[in-house]
């Protein structure tokens, strides 16, 4: 009796080890390459939505602000023009942060690689900075005093105004 339970439980054993291992190697064959990490993924909003969207802050923003109708376009231009250059940089940028992380993750990696590699992140974040800084400066030139100090206020309301929480700088 012992011996058919011994056996039975060895067999159990052996198929939940083969099945096992079968997910393991399903699920090690589905694992995302490290580039597709940084894959921008189908989106539930669709480009129509996001201009909606986009259409419908433009509007409040101008009647907040009491912007005129150029002010507006040139405004939006900026915002698109920044946005449209931004985006090859956040992509290399989040292609950059998972090769560190790869090099990081390994126990030999070698030093200069990871040294080169968190050369680029930074050279990056400092490229897309420099470009925030550039949106900021020329959306106030766009502004008057009375409408810039409006937008701070905006920009207060959306949390954007703490240190090290969210974004630091009103744009």
């Amino acid at each position: 009796m012992k011996a058919k339970w011994f056996q039975r439980a060895l067999v159990l054993t052996a198929i939940l080890a083969l099945a096992g291992s079968s997910v393991v190697v399903a699920q090690a064959q589905q694992a995302p390459a490290p580039a597709s990490m940084c894959a921008r993924p189908e989106r539930f909003l669709t480009n129509d939505d996001r201009e909606a969207i986009r259409k419908v802050f433009r509007d409040r923003v101008k009647e907040r602000l009491g912007i005129t109708d150029q002010q507006a376009g040139q405004i939006q231009t900026l915002f698109n023009s920044q946005r449209d250059q931004a985006r090859a940089d956040i992509q290399a940028l989040c292609e950059a942060r998972v090769e560190m992380r790869r090099l990081l993750d390994q126990q030999n990696s070698d030093p200069a690689a990871l040294k080169l590699t968190a050369d680029r992140v930074k050279a990056l974040q400092g490229k897309l900075l420099d470009r925030r800084l550039d949106t900021v400066v020329a959306l106030r030139s766009q502004l008057t005093p009375e409408q810039w100090t409006k937008w701070l206020e905006l920009r207060k309301g959306r949390g954007h105004h703490q240190m090290g929480r969210g974004r630091a700088m009103a744009s």
